[in-house]
């Protein structure tokens, strides 16, 4: 049995696995002035990092925290109070404060301060969950494919499987493990059914 520990995905890592579905030899690096595909890799990695961070609510990059006002804006929503964005923030999940709006990079409501649950822009892959980084790699390789291969088909049968198979699996197994089994939708059903069934058994 081996017990040697994996290496850490790194952004090379992920961006090989990508040319790796392209049928392309893997890079050395990630380098703006090297080969055709790592000056690719450089230029769609991290906007495709972004683009799959928002695509679902991911527990990994979820981060929940507090945000204060500052001075009442007049434009554009008056009466409002304006609290801006963490710097990091991607996506806008939730918010504590009702009736609130998103204009630009501020979130405008009554409450002086709100909690604010968002989607951050992790950059750090030790983070990511092997399916969301088969999930990222796929995308990624659509991203390379028209460029590298210049196959439509190709890049048609990737983007499939991106859409049908790698973010909703990647998906489906974060939203599993992010929260205790009797908070799961489907925990009220089948507990249900439980009750049913020990019913007969006691008939």
């Amino acid at each position: 049995m081996n017990t040697e520990p994996q290496p850490a995905v790194s952004p090379l890592t992920i961006c090989n696995l990508a040319l790796a579905k392209l049928g392309e030899a893997p890079i050395p690096a990630i380098d703006a002035n090297a080969s055709p595909a790592s000056r690719l890799c450089y230029m769609h990695y991290h906007p495709v990092r972004r683009e799959v961070l928002c695509a679902n609510r991911w527990s990994f990059a979820s981060v929940l925290t507090t945000i204060t006002s500052g001075e009442p804006p007049t434009e554009p929503v008056p009466h409002l109070l304006a609290h801006a964005l963490p710097q990091d923030c991607l996506r806008v999940l939730e918010v504590s404060s009702p009736g609130w709006t998103l204009r630009g990079r501020c979130i405008y409501c009554a409450a002086p301060s709100v909690r604010v649950l968002y989607i951050a822009d992790v950059e750090d892959t030790t983070l990511f969950e092997p399916l969301f980084v088969e999930a990222l790699a796929t995308r990624l390789a659509c991203k390379l494919c028209i460029p590298l291969t210049s196959s439509t088909t190709a890049r048609q049968a990737l983007t499939e499987e991106y859409h049908r198979i790698a973010l909703p699996q990647a998906a489906h197994f974060n939203g599993v493990q992010c929260r205790s089994n009797d908070a799961h939708p489907l925990y009220a059903l089948w507990r249900k059914s439980m009750t049913a069934c020990q019913d007969i058994d006691n008939m």
